[in-house]
């Protein structure tokens, strides 16, 4: 009896200290931005959530940041705007559509076409808090 409990709890050890593992990767591996100059956070009508985070250097995307709480084709797509922003100008970030972000992941199936919308959504809002925050900079 003893010896059944005592491999249980090794057993939740072992557990317990892979989880740990997997957490602690996961928060290293995964991009972020200190201080932001622009950020957004968006939960689309299917329930994914969203969120970008730009900063800017002489005029331009330097760093960006992304994280989503939904599918394969969500993450994909909010990867590929934060990439597709990424050197960019205020301008020319405003250019970047659904449909580029699409483009840029290779296509997405028809009933997942809104990862492509909502992650243009989270990236043309945190450019207009970016704008935002230059502008109550600049006064």
């Amino acid at each position: 009896m003893l010896h059944d409990i005592l491999w249980m709890l090794l057993g939740f050890v072992i557990l317990l200290a892979i989880v740990g593992a997997w957490f602690g990767i996961y928060y290293w591996l995964s991009p972020s931005v200190k201080n932001p100059d622009g950020k957004a956070y968006i939960t689309g009508r299917c329930g994914d959530t969203m969120e970008i985070c730009l900063k800017f250097e002489d005029g331009r995307v330097a760093k960006t940041s992304y994280w989503t709480d939904g599918c394969a084709h969500s993450l994909n797509s909010v990867c590929a705007a934060a990439d597709l922003a990424m050197g960019k100008t205020p301008d020319e970030i405003t250019q970047i559509d659904a449909d580029k972000i699409q483009e840029s992941v290779g296509g997405l199936p028809k009933d997942h076409q809104h990862c492509a919308q909502l992650a243009e959504e989270t990236l043309q809002a945190a450019l207009h808090d970016y704008m935002l925050r230059s502008t109550k900079k600049a006064s």
